[in-house]
């Protein structure tokens, strides 16, 4: 089974667009529908963290991905 992680940005949107990546928790999902509801989520959280006047004054927005991870597997075993 596929599984998808999540990639998450803090951007400020002045006369353009910048944006520094920042770290999630390393959560591995099985849908993409979890880690979206995830990525929304943690999205509202850091703006509120941040507070009102902060992201109103440094034009703060997230943006994420959900995209396949790393291929897991496990270890054949020889007899």
């Amino acid at each position: 089974m596929e599984k998808i992680i999540i990639l998450m940005w803090l951007c400020t949107a002045t006369a353009t667009l910048n944006c520094k990546q920042i770290k999630t928790e390393r959560v591995y999902f099985t849908e993409p529908f979890d880690c979206l509801v995830y990525g929304y989520s943690q999205s509202a959280r850091l703006l509120r963290d941040f507070g009102r006047e902060d992201v109103n004054k440094l034009k703060l927005t997230t943006k994420f991905l959900c995209i396949p991870g790393p291929k897991i597997t496990t270890p054949k075993t020889f007899s």
